[in-house]
């Protein structure tokens, strides 16, 4: 049958509801690309691997009770045909599926987008920093290297280092994908600097 309460009630909830996903993916997707820009890492990930997986958890819970609560023709138990939803009630289901569908996609791509960041990030410093051609020739130094060259540290400090202070504040089942990206992107940054300027180790 219908869905309880009157239909300007329940037009009132399904609002609600639409509305406070809006209001939360607008502001967690500002925050991260803010924070993201601006390099804070720490922040970004509390917010991308914390609190935006949340919100997609939740926002996934509401889905099932909408679809629940206001079955489609299709999909509704065959013993209870639904009545018919009235063109709003079906318009905002539909826009709080489509939000639920922004955030999935929202939380698939935003590891991406770090990884790039980060590489991005990688390259300059070390376009910046690393040195080139004799600094490495064995032959015209006085003794091997004992300590980490100050290039490699300083980058490391700079990209591995926060999201490693970011990482802390994550659960642990969320720390590996982070850092996982964070240091394929590193290692790949570093990998294309040395190929393009040619840099032999010898």
């Amino acid at each position: 049958g219908r869905p309880p309460g009157s239909p300007c009630l329940r037009l009132q909830l399904l609002g609600c509801c639409l509305a406070t996903a809006q209001a939360a993916c607008s502001w967690l997707m500002g925050r991260a690309c803010r924070y993201l820009a601006a390099w804070a890492l720490p922040q970004f990930l509390l917010v991308t691997q914390g609190d935006l997986q949340l919100l997609k958890t939740e926002t996934d819970r509401l889905v099932v009770l909408v679809s629940g609560t206001f079955p489609e023709p299709g999909e509704a138990p065959r013993q209870l045909p639904p009545a018919p939803l009235s063109h709003q009630e079906h318009q905002l289901c539909q826009q709080i599926r489509s939000m639920a569908a922004s955030i999935q996609l929202f939380s698939g791509d935003v590891l991406k987008m770090f990884s790039i960041d980060c590489k991005r990030m990688s390259a300059e410093i070390f376009d910046q920093t690393m040195p080139l051609g004799k600094h490495w020739r064995i032959g015209l130094r006085a003794d091997l290297p004992s300590s980490p060259s100050e290039y490699a540290a300083a980058a490391a400090q700079a990209v591995l280092g926060q999201v490693l202070q970011g990482a802390q504040l994550l659960p642990r089942d969320a720390q590996a994908p982070a850092l996982a990206r964070v240091t394929t992107a590193f290692l790949e940054a570093w990998m294309d600097h040395i190929l393009a300027q040619r840099i032999k180790f010898r």
